[in-house]
C-alpha cells in the first residue's frame, strides 16, 4: 500500500488514511482525488484536525479502528441510502423535526456512531474541511476580544474545541436537543484537555422565549453549523440567532446544501439562498463562501445538486 501523503510530513493525517485504507481498500481512488486537491495550507490544517480526531480515539475501545469503522458506517450505511432517495425524489426524506428526534437524536447508540463518522469527516471531506479551517483561521479571529460564544448543536465538540483554542474567547456555551450530542461533546473536551469549562445545557431554542436584553444581546459569537438543515423552521431559528446575538456580534452558520440524511429536514440549493435566510432575519452579510465536494466544481456542484457546503457569516447591526 503506497503512503496517500508523506507520513513524515503529516504523520496524524497519514495515520487515518492508512487506517481507512486498510478498512476500506475500495475507498482509495476517492482519497487519492480528494488528496490531490488540497493546497499546502489545508493540508497542514488537516494535519492538525488528524491530531485532534487522535486523540479523541485514544479513549475509545479499539481507538482509531472504531472512528474509522463509523466513518466508513457512515458513508456507507447512512448518507448513501438518503443520497439514492434524494436522487429518486428530488427532495430529503423526512419532514418533520419529530420524526429526526425519534428514529436518530433519541437512538444513542446511532447518534454516536453518526458523530464519530462525522469526526472523521472533517478530516476526510474536503468541503468538511474547508470549513473547520475557516471557523477557526478567519471566523473566531473576527471576534471582539473576550467574546462570549454560543454553539447550538455541538455534536462530536470540535468546534468547541477548537474554539477552546483561540486566545479571544472568554466563555462558551453550548446547546443542544439530544443528550447523546452534549455527552459526547463534553467527553471529547474532557479528553482533549480543554483549557476553559463550557457549559452544556439541553435546550430547544424553539422551546420559549430565551431572556436577553431588549436589543442587548446574550453573545458575541453564535456557531450554528449543520443544523439549520435539521430544523422545519430555518428562518425562526437565525431569528432566534439574532435576538440572543449582541449588537455587532457574528454568528457563523454552515450549512450544507444538496446533502441528503436522515435527520435532514431543510433543503438548500446553493449558497444565495442561505445568505437571503440571514438577511431576512436581520443581519447584514458579512462573508459568505461556498465549498464544493471533492471531485467537482462549484458550478458543476450546483448545476447537478452535489453536495456543498455554504457558509454565512452574519453581523447584527449596532
Amino acid at each position: 500500500m503506497n503512503c496517500i501523503v508523506e507520513a513524515s510530513t503529516y504523520p496524524n493525517f497519514a495515520a487515518i488514511l492508512n487506517e481507512i485504507l486498510a478498512q476500506w481498500p475500495q475507498h482509495e481512488r476517492y482519497l487519492r482525488i480528494n488528496v490531490g486537491e488540497r493546497e499546502p495550507e489545508l493540508l497542514v490544517h488537516s494535519e492538525r484536525l488528524s491530531g485532534i480526531v487522535l486523540r479523541l480515539g485514544s479513549d475509545r475501545p479499539d481507538g482509531l479502528r472504531t472512528l474509522v469503522g463509523d466513518y466508513r458506517f457512515l458513508c456507507q450505511e447512512i448518507v448513501m441510502p438518503e443520497e439514492m432517495y434524494f436522487r429518486r425524489h428530488g427532495r430529503y426524506r423526512l419532514e418533520k423535526f419529530e420524526d429526526a428526534l425519534n428514529t436518530v437524536y433519541n437512538n444513542k447508540t446511532f447518534m454516536t456512531r453518526y458523530m464519530n463518522g462525522l469526526l472523521v469527516s472533517n478530516v476526510i471531506w474536503i468541503n468538511h474541511c474547508r470549513c473547520m479551517k475557516h471557523f477557526a483561521g478567519q471566523y473566531l479571529p473576527s471576534l471582539a476580544p473576550a467574546a462570549k460564544l454560543l454553539e447550538i448543536g455541538p455534536g462530536h465538540g470540535l468546534l468547541l474545541y477548537l474554539a477552546d483554542n483561540a486566545s479571544g474567547i472568554a466563555s462558551t456555551t453550548a446547546w443542544d436537543v439530544s443528550d447523546a450530542s452534549l455527552e459526547l461533546a463534553a467527553h471529547a473536551l474532557k479528553s482533549l484537555g480543554a483549557k476553559r469549562p463550557v457549559r452544556f445545557e439541553k435546550r430547544n431554542i424553539f422551546d420559549d422565549v430565551i431572556m436577553a436584553p431588549q436589543n442587548g444581546g446574550l453573545f458575541d459569537g453564535v456557531v450554528l453549523s449543520e443544523v439549520l438543515e435539521h430544523l422545519e423552521e430555518p428562518l425562526r431559528a437565525i431569528e432566534v440567532l439574532f435576538h440572543i446575538c449582541k449588537p455587532g456580534g457574528k454568528v457563523w452558520i454552515n450549512v450544507p446544501a444538496n446533502s441528503p440524511a436522515p435527520d435532514h429536514l431543510f433543503l438548500v440549493n446553493e449558497l444565495s439562498e442561505a445568505e437571503d435566510l440571514v438577511k431576512r432575519a436581520g443581519f447584514e452579510i458579512a462573508a459568505a463562501v461556498a465549498y464544493p465536494m471533492s471531485g467537482t466544481t462549484l458550478e458543476r456542484a450546483v448545476k447537478q445538486k452535489l453536495t456543498v457546503s455554504c457558509i454565512v457569516v452574519g453581523r447584527k447591526p449596532l
